[in-house]
């Protein structure tokens, strides 16, 4: 099972193995480096606002120049009380000098000679031998050392054994040294992001592998490339910075900002009997939000299998699905399989298993074609009149709203309203009550003005119950609005009065007037202004995955831009958007080793394309 059981995790440690003073005058010493890496990553995982999501600090002793004896005790025969668990979480991270003999990763340590390695450096290979050994089901493994990613190497027989819950993160490349403070600094910087804008990245309790991998290196400069089954998808050692769970302090279950009603409708059908279940909403209802806090959660149920389809083929999600599940992929020559060989490959695994499995896909509309994901798959996956059903599945679309009549038009059909013939689904409204509530909306705003230490209303609950509701009254459903309004607000330097005619405006005018602001706040400068509305409408155009970085986005963004080619957009510029707030606009994915980048939400596509001048305010030169 790939997605996380994060009720299943019993305990959570923290090791750091650090290096930062050397006999052989060879290895520079790191002293400040090495410390403030590894403060860096305490301060995230041991924060006591994580809760029961808090990591422990285990073997504080490797974090102060360990000797290859202390390494080999504390993690390949450690004593009793210490020893992982199945069921446990761990990070380690692993800083110092790193070293290339042998065709394999070493890390340098106090004793290690130069040339001298076998006796007094860590083969860092064999230090992940000895985790696989303790069978510990969730890990994150840190390499922040130089030549880290000729580790790779070590591993690649290896690699497919690994525990499907392990992510190992090399920091350099096979040939290059890893800068001091470089790694961690962009950790920092992208938990900062995570805490001050969450509306820009999946909510939960955990943090998503993609996210935090692109999130670093776009911070880094250059690419990550993980290691290990879990790539995908919320981590138990990943922990959300930010997340204070449901206000009053409500169970996770319960939680998803506050929408009992639909988490525990999705927590029965990932439970109970296999049936379809189709959750449709209005763009920025929290269907996505509440699917993906429904795969993190498990307890008394288990997602086996979570895709999100958003730019996917077909093929591309039954590949995933069968990943997801361990069976094999049908195999044929010359080209993918059609869609009647992944059902075939479907139907034998099917009926070679007695015990149902749940499969949540979020976003098939957005797929690259939703009609032949729906029509020639997923709507196949069980067949019609089976009198033994395996398949949880349950399904999360947009839709406009309203339901299908009887004297509807099959032409007048939404999406949507076919799949839920198609699936032979039940179906439930997020736009309607019970799974829509004021209060609900009042309650996502509030977590969020209240959540993070720096936001001027951390101190004033009274003041932000009264802003929350105002938030909620302006947003309806939207959960997207809600989200983007509360983080404008909890940015500010100061609270703003909740009678305020400027601010109600603002809130009036929806996420055109919020997106606005917030871009009039980053960019107090119209001339930088220009620049960053510019870069985001040439990502707008973007569908699928994404715009590539290098090449398309300069050239979309200079074919669209009102000023004259002479003063082309290049990687500068680019770079230069995303280092700033209004990066967190964008989310980023990866297609074989490239980089690509996207709005994080659909309906800001709308609101850039169709309001961009509105957006920018007066007609400015561009910045200098």
């Amino acid at each position: 099972m790939t997605q996380v059981a994060d009720e299943a995790v019993l305990r959570r440690h923290f090791v750091a193995i650090a290096t930062a003073d050397y006999d052989d005058p060879h290895w520079q010493p790191q002293k400040l480096p090495v410390d403030d890496e590894v403060r860096v990553m305490r301060d995230w995982l041991c924060a006591r606002t994580l809760g029961r999501r808090r990591f422990t600090p285990l073997h504080p002793h490797l974090a102060d120049n360990p000797t290859l004896t202390d390494i080999s005790h504390a993690l390949q025969d450690p004593e009793p009380h210490a020893r992982w668990r199945e069921a446990d979480a761990a990070v380690v991270y692993i800083t110092g000098h790193g070293t290339v003999a042998d065709e394999t990763h070493w890390s340098v340590l106090r004793r290690t000679m130069k040339g001298g390695h076998a006796g007094t450096a860590q083969r860092t290979g064999q230090l992940i031998a000895w985790l696989a050994e303790s069978g510990i089901e969730h890990l994150l493994v840190i390499v922040d050392e130089c030549y880290a990613e000729k580790l790779s190497a070590d591993l690649v027989q290896r690699e497919s054994t690994l525990p499907p819950g392990w992510l190992i993160l090399p920091s350099a490349a096979r040939d290059e040294e890893a800068d001091s403070r470089a790694l961690t600094t962009a950790i920092s910087e992208f938990l900062e992001d995570v805490v001050a804008r969450p509306y820009a990245y999946k909510p939960g309790p955990l943090l998503h592998v993609e996210e935090f991998v692109l999130g670093v290196q776009s911070r880094l400069g250059r690419t990550l490339h993980p290691l290990g089954s879990h790539r995908y998808g919320p981590h138990p050692c990943l922990p959300h910075p930010a997340y204070t769970g449901a206000p009053g302090g409500e169970d996770d279950e319960e939680d998803a900002f506050g929408r009992r009603a639909l988490m525990h409708r999705l927590i029965r059908a990932a439970a109970g009997p296999p049936q379809a279940l189709l959750v449709t909403g209005c763009a920025g209802s929290g269907k996505s939000a509440a699917l993906s806090q429904l795969a993190a959660l498990g307890g008394s149920y288990r997602v086996d299998a979570f895709v999100d389809a958003a730019g996917l083929s077909g093929t591309e999600v039954m590949a995933r699905i069968f990943a997801a599940l361990a069976i094999p992929a049908p195999g044929r020559p010359g080209g993918p399989p059609s869609p009647q060989e992944w059902l075939e490959a479907w139907a034998d695994w099917r009926d070679s298993t007695s015990e149902p499995v749940t499969v949540v896909v979020d976003a098939p509309d957005e797929a690259a074609d939703p009609d032949r994901l729906l029509q020639d798959l997923l709507g196949r996956l069980e067949p019609p009149h089976t009198r033994h059903r395996r398949l949880r599945l349950i399904v999360g679309m947009r839709s406009p709203g309203g339901a299908e009549t009887a004297d509807s038009e099959p032409a007048t059909h939404t999406l949507a309203d076919r799949a839920e013939a198609l699936l032979r689904a039940e179906r439930i409204r997020l736009d309607d009550p019970p799974y829509w509530r004021r209060d609900d909306i009042a309650a996502c705003v509030r977590a969020v003005l209240l959540g993070d230490e720096n936001s001027p209303y951390a101190e004033q609950e009274s003041l932000a119950d009264q802003v929350a509701r105002a938030v909620a009254d302006a947003a309806g459903p939207s959960y997207l609005m809600a989200r983007a309004a509360a983080g404008n607000l909890a940015a500010r330097d100061r609270a703003v009065d909740p009678l305020a005619q400027e601010w109600r405006a603002v809130l009036t005018e929806g996420l055109v007037g919020i997106f606005r602001d917030d871009l009039r706040r980053i960019f107090p400068n119209p001339g930088d202004r220009l620049v960053a509305v510019e870069l985001l409408r040439a990502v707008a155009y973007a569908y699928g995955r994404g715009m590539p970085r290098q090449g398309i986005w300069p050239v979309v963004a200079n074919a669209l831009s009102r000023d004259s080619p002479s003063q082309p957009y290049g990687d500068e510029e680019i770079a230069w958007l995303l280092a700033s707030r209004a990066g967190a606009y964008l989310t980023a994915d990866q297609e074989d080793g490239v980089t690509l980048y996207r709005l994080f939400h659909d309906t800001l596509r709308e609101v850039i394309t169709g309001h961009w001048r509105d957006l920018v305010g007066e007609a400015p030169d561009r910045r200098d």
